[in-house]
Protein backbone atom coordinates (compact mmCIF):
# COMPACT_ATOMS: atom_id res chain seq x y z
CA UNK A 1 0.00 0.00 0.00
CA UNK A 2 1.10 3.40 -0.94
CA UNK A 3 1.89 5.81 1.84
CA UNK A 4 -0.08 9.04 1.72
CA UNK A 5 1.72 12.31 1.57
CA UNK A 6 1.44 15.82 3.15
CA UNK A 7 3.59 18.48 2.42
CA UNK A 8 3.10 21.73 4.08
CA UNK A 9 5.42 24.90 4.60
CA UNK A 10 4.83 27.64 6.42
CA UNK A 11 6.88 30.46 4.49
CA UNK A 12 5.08 33.37 3.20
CA UNK A 13 7.55 33.60 0.57
CA UNK A 14 8.85 30.13 -0.42
CA UNK A 15 10.46 31.19 -3.67
CA UNK A 16 13.42 28.15 -3.50
CA UNK A 17 11.85 26.26 -1.03
CA UNK A 18 8.90 26.16 -3.14
CA UNK A 19 10.12 25.05 -6.36
CA UNK A 20 11.18 22.35 -4.44
CA UNK A 21 8.40 21.14 -2.96
CA UNK A 22 6.82 21.22 -6.45
CA UNK A 23 9.52 18.69 -7.45
CA UNK A 24 8.27 16.41 -4.82
CA UNK A 25 4.76 16.68 -5.82
CA UNK A 26 5.47 16.37 -9.73
CA UNK A 27 7.37 12.87 -8.42
CA UNK A 28 4.88 11.96 -6.03
CA UNK A 29 1.45 12.63 -7.06
CA UNK A 30 0.98 10.34 -9.61
CA UNK A 31 1.87 7.07 -7.35
CA UNK A 32 0.24 8.29 -3.77
CA UNK A 33 -2.00 10.49 -2.38
CA UNK A 34 -0.46 13.45 -1.92
CA UNK A 35 -1.42 16.94 -0.34
CA UNK A 36 -0.21 20.22 0.18
CA UNK A 37 -0.60 22.86 2.44
CA UNK A 38 0.51 26.47 2.51
CA UNK A 39 0.08 30.24 3.44
CA UNK A 40 -2.71 32.22 1.27
CA UNK A 41 -0.81 35.05 0.98
CA UNK A 42 -0.21 37.24 -2.19
CA UNK A 43 3.53 35.58 -2.37
CA UNK A 44 2.67 31.82 -2.16
CA UNK A 45 -0.39 31.41 -3.67
CA UNK A 46 1.48 30.34 -7.09
CA UNK A 47 2.88 26.73 -5.15
CA UNK A 48 -0.85 26.28 -4.42
CA UNK A 49 -1.82 26.91 -7.60
CA UNK A 50 0.97 25.10 -8.97
CA UNK A 51 0.70 22.21 -7.13
CA UNK A 52 -3.33 21.81 -7.60
CA UNK A 53 -2.51 21.59 -11.41
CA UNK A 54 0.10 18.65 -10.63
CA UNK A 55 -2.90 16.27 -9.19
CA UNK A 56 -1.92 17.28 -5.35
CA UNK A 57 -5.12 18.37 -3.09
CA UNK A 58 -4.51 21.81 -1.42
CA UNK A 59 -5.30 24.14 1.64
CA UNK A 60 -4.36 27.52 1.71
CA UNK A 61 -3.58 28.38 5.33
CA UNK A 62 -4.22 31.64 7.19
CA UNK A 63 -1.24 33.24 9.56
CA UNK A 64 -0.68 30.78 12.58
CA UNK A 65 -1.50 33.57 14.65
CA UNK A 66 -4.89 33.45 13.48
CA UNK A 67 -7.13 31.75 15.77
CA UNK A 68 -8.79 30.17 13.00
CA UNK A 69 -4.68 28.28 12.13
CA UNK A 70 -5.16 25.37 14.13
CA UNK A 71 -8.75 24.22 13.58
CA UNK A 72 -7.94 24.65 9.64
CA UNK A 73 -5.10 22.20 10.01
CA UNK A 74 -6.59 19.70 12.48
CA UNK A 75 -9.72 19.07 10.14
CA UNK A 76 -8.20 18.84 7.08
CA UNK A 77 -5.51 15.77 8.48
CA UNK A 78 -8.91 14.65 9.78
CA UNK A 79 -10.44 14.85 6.83
CA UNK A 80 -7.25 13.22 4.32
CA UNK A 81 -5.70 11.30 7.11
CA UNK A 82 -1.64 11.73 5.94
CA UNK A 83 1.15 8.33 7.02
CA UNK A 84 3.23 11.10 6.36
CA UNK A 85 3.52 14.97 6.93
CA UNK A 86 6.31 16.54 4.90
CA UNK A 87 7.17 20.23 6.93
CA UNK A 88 9.59 22.82 4.91
CA UNK A 89 11.19 25.76 6.74
CA UNK A 90 14.56 27.38 6.53
CA UNK A 91 15.34 28.57 10.05
CA UNK A 92 14.44 30.43 13.14
CA UNK A 93 11.85 32.74 11.52
CA UNK A 94 8.59 30.39 10.59
CA UNK A 95 5.99 29.11 13.29
CA UNK A 96 6.43 25.05 14.09
CA UNK A 97 3.05 24.82 14.55
CA UNK A 98 2.36 22.52 12.00
CA UNK A 99 4.45 19.33 13.04
CA UNK A 100 2.81 19.23 16.39
CA UNK A 101 -0.86 19.46 14.88
CA UNK A 102 0.09 17.10 12.73
CA UNK A 103 1.78 14.93 15.65
CA UNK A 104 -1.23 15.52 17.13
CA UNK A 105 -3.89 14.43 14.69
CA UNK A 106 -1.89 11.05 14.25
CA UNK A 107 0.52 11.04 11.09
CA UNK A 108 2.63 8.17 11.50
CA UNK A 109 5.75 9.80 10.13
CA UNK A 110 7.18 13.39 10.51
CA UNK A 111 9.87 14.77 8.33
CA UNK A 112 11.10 17.94 8.20
CA UNK A 113 13.66 19.24 5.49
CA UNK A 114 15.41 22.12 6.61
CA UNK A 115 16.23 24.48 3.80
CA UNK A 116 19.25 26.97 5.07
CA UNK A 117 21.63 26.31 7.52
CA UNK A 118 21.61 27.76 11.12
CA UNK A 119 23.36 30.34 11.73
CA UNK A 120 21.45 32.23 14.61
CA UNK A 121 23.14 33.34 17.67
CA UNK A 122 20.61 33.83 20.13
CA UNK A 123 20.34 31.15 22.98
CA UNK A 124 16.62 31.52 23.74
CA UNK A 125 16.23 30.66 19.54
CA UNK A 126 18.24 27.92 20.02
CA UNK A 127 16.26 26.23 22.56
CA UNK A 128 13.35 27.40 20.55
CA UNK A 129 14.67 25.53 17.79
CA UNK A 130 15.43 22.06 19.80
CA UNK A 131 11.71 22.38 21.41
CA UNK A 132 10.55 22.44 18.13
CA UNK A 133 12.11 19.45 16.89
CA UNK A 134 11.03 17.20 19.32
CA UNK A 135 8.21 16.09 17.23
CA UNK A 136 9.85 15.09 14.33
CA UNK A 137 10.87 11.64 13.61
CA UNK A 138 13.37 12.41 10.42
CA UNK A 139 15.32 15.80 9.95
CA UNK A 140 16.45 16.16 6.49
CA UNK A 141 19.28 19.06 5.36
CA UNK A 142 19.66 19.48 1.27
CA UNK A 143 23.73 20.02 1.77
CA UNK A 144 26.71 18.06 3.60
CA UNK A 145 27.57 21.57 5.25
CA UNK A 146 24.09 22.51 6.21
CA UNK A 147 24.05 19.19 8.30
CA UNK A 148 27.14 20.21 10.41
CA UNK A 149 25.85 23.94 11.29
CA UNK A 150 22.74 21.71 12.97
CA UNK A 151 25.09 19.08 14.73
CA UNK A 152 27.16 22.11 15.90
CA UNK A 153 24.30 23.45 17.83
CA UNK A 154 23.64 20.11 19.46
CA UNK A 155 21.11 18.32 16.91
CA UNK A 156 22.35 14.51 17.00
CA UNK A 157 23.87 12.92 13.53
CA UNK A 158 21.27 10.62 13.79
CA UNK A 159 18.45 12.21 13.59
CA UNK A 160 19.49 14.33 9.94
CA UNK A 161 19.96 12.26 6.32
CA UNK A 162 21.25 14.49 3.67
CA UNK A 163 19.30 14.52 0.44
CA UNK A 164 21.13 17.07 -1.62
CA UNK A 165 18.63 19.13 -3.93
CA UNK A 166 17.68 17.97 -7.29
CA UNK A 167 15.53 20.07 -10.44
CA UNK A 168 14.13 18.53 -13.66
CA UNK A 169 15.18 19.37 -16.78
CA UNK A 170 13.88 22.36 -18.22
CA UNK A 171 11.35 21.03 -20.51
CA UNK A 172 11.21 23.96 -23.16
CA UNK A 173 14.52 25.86 -24.00
CA UNK A 174 14.74 29.01 -25.35
CA UNK A 175 17.61 29.52 -27.56
CA UNK A 176 20.19 32.18 -27.18
CA UNK A 177 19.61 34.72 -29.35
CA UNK A 178 15.53 34.75 -28.33
CA UNK A 179 16.56 35.23 -24.75
CA UNK A 180 19.06 37.91 -25.65
CA UNK A 181 15.85 39.63 -27.62
CA UNK A 182 14.19 39.39 -24.41
CA UNK A 183 16.07 41.24 -22.48
CA UNK A 184 17.48 44.18 -24.72
CA UNK A 185 20.80 42.54 -25.14
CA UNK A 186 22.78 42.37 -28.01
CA UNK A 187 24.21 39.40 -29.90
CA UNK A 188 27.11 39.78 -29.71
CA UNK A 189 28.28 41.28 -26.29
CA UNK A 190 29.66 39.29 -23.02
CA UNK A 191 26.82 38.87 -20.68
CA UNK A 192 27.05 37.91 -16.91
CA UNK A 193 23.58 36.80 -15.15
CA UNK A 194 22.53 36.26 -11.89
CA UNK A 195 19.32 35.32 -10.61
CA UNK A 196 17.56 35.72 -7.24
CA UNK A 197 15.83 37.87 -4.36
CA UNK A 198 17.36 41.19 -4.28
CA UNK A 199 18.68 40.57 -0.65
CA UNK A 200 21.53 40.87 1.87
CA UNK A 201 21.93 36.96 1.52
CA UNK A 202 22.28 36.61 -2.35
CA UNK A 203 25.28 39.33 -2.15
CA UNK A 204 24.58 41.65 -5.21
CA UNK A 205 25.98 44.07 -3.84
CA UNK A 206 29.14 42.19 -4.29
CA UNK A 207 28.73 41.86 -7.83
CA UNK A 208 27.95 45.65 -8.62
CA UNK A 209 31.03 46.21 -6.97
CA UNK A 210 33.06 43.59 -9.49
CA UNK A 211 31.67 45.74 -12.39
CA UNK A 212 33.94 48.70 -13.07
CA UNK A 213 37.01 46.84 -13.56
CA UNK A 214 34.86 44.12 -15.65
CA UNK A 215 33.77 47.28 -17.61
CA UNK A 216 37.25 48.58 -18.46
CA UNK A 217 38.28 44.72 -19.10
CA UNK A 218 35.33 44.29 -21.37
CA UNK A 219 33.59 47.59 -22.90
CA UNK A 220 30.60 45.64 -24.23
CA UNK A 221 29.45 44.06 -21.20
CA UNK A 222 26.16 43.16 -19.65
CA UNK A 223 25.51 42.07 -16.56
CA UNK A 224 21.93 41.21 -15.69
CA UNK A 225 20.45 41.00 -12.41
CA UNK A 226 17.32 39.35 -12.66
CA UNK A 227 15.21 39.31 -9.56
CA UNK A 228 13.31 41.45 -7.47
CA UNK A 229 13.41 42.20 -3.34
CA UNK A 230 14.01 45.18 -1.03
CA UNK A 231 17.21 45.96 -2.30
CA UNK A 232 16.46 46.58 -5.94
CA UNK A 233 16.55 50.24 -5.45
CA UNK A 234 19.70 50.43 -3.59
CA UNK A 235 21.43 48.09 -6.24
CA UNK A 236 20.28 51.04 -8.81
CA UNK A 237 21.91 53.54 -6.55
CA UNK A 238 24.76 51.19 -5.99
CA UNK A 239 25.83 51.36 -9.99
CA UNK A 240 24.98 55.23 -10.26
CA UNK A 241 27.64 55.82 -7.88
CA UNK A 242 30.15 53.28 -9.19
CA UNK A 243 29.56 54.70 -12.58
CA UNK A 244 28.39 51.66 -14.52
CA UNK A 245 24.38 52.50 -14.51
CA UNK A 246 24.43 51.26 -18.70
CA UNK A 247 26.11 48.04 -17.49
CA UNK A 248 24.30 46.61 -15.01
CA UNK A 249 20.80 45.67 -15.96
CA UNK A 250 18.17 45.35 -13.20
CA UNK A 251 14.92 43.61 -15.19
CA UNK A 252 12.99 42.51 -11.87
CA UNK A 253 11.46 39.42 -11.59
CA UNK A 254 10.56 37.20 -14.52
CA UNK A 255 8.40 34.35 -14.40
CA UNK A 256 10.69 32.74 -17.53
CA UNK A 257 13.92 33.72 -15.44
CA UNK A 258 15.17 30.14 -15.98
CA UNK A 259 14.50 29.98 -19.82
CA UNK A 260 16.63 33.20 -20.14
CA UNK A 261 20.13 31.35 -18.72
CA UNK A 262 20.25 30.97 -22.60
CA UNK A 263 21.45 34.54 -23.06
CA UNK A 264 24.35 34.41 -20.62
CA UNK A 265 27.87 33.36 -21.13
CA UNK A 266 29.10 33.29 -17.45
CA UNK A 267 26.25 32.54 -14.60
CA UNK A 268 27.27 34.04 -11.16
CA UNK A 269 26.15 33.56 -7.44
CA UNK A 270 27.56 36.07 -4.84
CA UNK A 271 25.78 34.71 -1.96
CA UNK A 272 26.79 35.08 1.76
CA UNK A 273 25.09 32.10 2.58
CA UNK A 274 23.12 29.27 1.00
CA UNK A 275 20.86 25.98 1.81
CA UNK A 276 21.72 24.37 -1.91
CA UNK A 277 20.71 26.53 -4.17
CA UNK A 278 18.63 25.45 -7.03
CA UNK A 279 19.27 28.63 -9.43
CA UNK A 280 23.01 27.01 -9.61
CA UNK A 281 21.50 23.35 -10.16
CA UNK A 282 20.02 25.21 -13.25
CA UNK A 283 22.63 27.03 -14.53
CA UNK A 284 24.50 24.10 -14.06
CA UNK A 285 21.70 21.68 -16.28
CA UNK A 286 21.76 24.56 -19.10
CA UNK A 287 25.12 24.26 -19.45
CA UNK A 288 26.62 27.47 -18.44
CA UNK A 289 30.11 28.09 -16.34
CA UNK A 290 29.39 29.36 -12.85
CA UNK A 291 31.15 31.02 -10.84
CA UNK A 292 29.95 31.25 -6.96
CA UNK A 293 31.31 31.90 -3.66
CA UNK A 294 32.44 29.07 -1.26
CA UNK A 295 29.74 28.78 1.11
CA UNK A 296 27.52 26.80 2.62
CA UNK A 297 25.71 24.61 -0.67
CA UNK A 298 27.33 26.43 -3.56
CA UNK A 299 30.51 25.05 -2.46
CA UNK A 300 29.29 21.04 -2.54
CA UNK A 301 27.31 22.27 -6.31
CA UNK A 302 30.20 23.55 -8.15
CA UNK A 303 33.32 21.19 -8.78
CA UNK A 304 35.88 24.34 -8.48
CA UNK A 305 37.94 24.37 -11.33
CA UNK A 306 36.02 21.73 -13.11
CA UNK A 307 31.90 23.20 -13.80
CA UNK A 308 33.43 26.78 -12.72
CA UNK A 309 35.05 29.05 -9.46
CA UNK A 310 34.59 29.27 -5.92
CA UNK A 311 35.67 32.44 -4.40
CA UNK A 312 35.57 33.37 -1.01
CA UNK A 313 32.03 35.60 -0.35
CA UNK A 314 32.21 39.17 0.45
CA UNK A 315 35.50 39.79 -2.02
CA UNK A 316 34.46 41.53 -5.30
CA UNK A 317 37.77 41.82 -6.41
CA UNK A 318 38.27 37.93 -6.36
CA UNK A 319 34.27 37.69 -7.67
CA UNK A 320 35.51 39.65 -10.87
CA UNK A 321 38.73 37.87 -11.40
CA UNK A 322 37.10 34.70 -11.73
CA UNK A 323 34.24 35.94 -14.25
CA UNK A 324 36.97 38.01 -16.33
CA UNK A 325 38.86 34.74 -16.71
CA UNK A 326 35.77 32.96 -18.04
CA UNK A 327 34.52 35.70 -20.54
CA UNK A 328 38.12 35.92 -21.95
CA UNK A 329 38.54 32.05 -22.62
CA UNK A 330 35.73 31.30 -24.78
CA UNK A 331 37.07 27.49 -24.78
CA UNK A 332 37.19 27.73 -20.73
CA UNK A 333 33.54 28.39 -20.88
CA UNK A 334 32.68 25.56 -23.27
CA UNK A 335 34.80 23.03 -21.43
CA UNK A 336 33.19 24.00 -17.81
CA UNK A 337 29.80 24.47 -19.07
CA UNK A 338 29.95 20.82 -20.34
CA UNK A 339 31.49 19.75 -17.36
CA UNK A 340 28.58 21.36 -15.06
CA UNK A 341 25.62 19.83 -17.46
CA UNK A 342 27.36 16.45 -17.02
CA UNK A 343 27.59 17.37 -12.91
CA UNK A 344 23.59 17.97 -13.25
CA UNK A 345 22.84 14.54 -14.19
CA UNK A 346 25.19 12.77 -12.71
CA UNK A 347 23.92 14.45 -9.05
CA UNK A 348 21.36 16.56 -8.98
CA UNK A 349 18.62 15.41 -10.70
CA UNK A 350 14.57 15.71 -9.33
CA UNK A 351 14.69 11.69 -10.04
CA UNK A 352 17.49 10.89 -7.18
CA UNK A 353 16.56 13.34 -4.95
CA UNK A 354 12.84 11.92 -5.19
CA UNK A 355 14.02 8.40 -4.64
CA UNK A 356 16.22 9.69 -1.66
CA UNK A 357 13.23 11.52 0.26
CA UNK A 358 10.83 8.40 -0.32
CA UNK A 359 13.73 6.05 1.61
CA UNK A 360 13.40 8.55 4.22
CA UNK A 361 9.36 8.61 3.85
CA UNK A 362 10.02 4.25 4.27
CA UNK A 363 12.63 4.46 7.12
CA UNK A 364 10.37 6.67 9.35
CA UNK A 365 7.13 4.67 8.65
CA UNK A 366 8.88 1.07 9.51
CA UNK A 367 10.12 2.56 12.41
CA UNK A 368 6.03 3.63 13.36
CA UNK A 369 4.97 0.81 12.19
CA UNK A 370 4.04 1.11 9.06
CA UNK A 371 1.14 3.16 6.81
CA UNK A 372 -2.17 3.07 7.77
CA UNK A 373 -4.32 -0.35 7.59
Amino acid sequence: MSPSLCLYTPSTDPSGMGAHVLDLVAAFAGSMDVSLMGRATPQAGWLLDRAAALGARTLGLPSPRDPAFGTAVSRFLATYPADVFHCHVGTGAENWDGVRLARAAGCRAVVQTQHLPYLLASPRKRRAFHAAIEPVDRLIAVSEAMRRTYERIGVSPGRFTTVLNGIAPLRVRTDRAAAREVLGLDPQQPVVMTIGRLTHMKGQCHLVDAVPDLAARFPDLAVVVLGDGPLRETLAKQAAALGVTDVVRLPGHRADARSLLAAADVFVLPSRHEGMPLVLLEAMEAGLPVVATRVVGSSEAVDDGTTGALVPPARPAALGAAIGDLLADPQLRRRQGQAGRSRYRACFTRERMAAETLAVYGSALRAAGGVRG
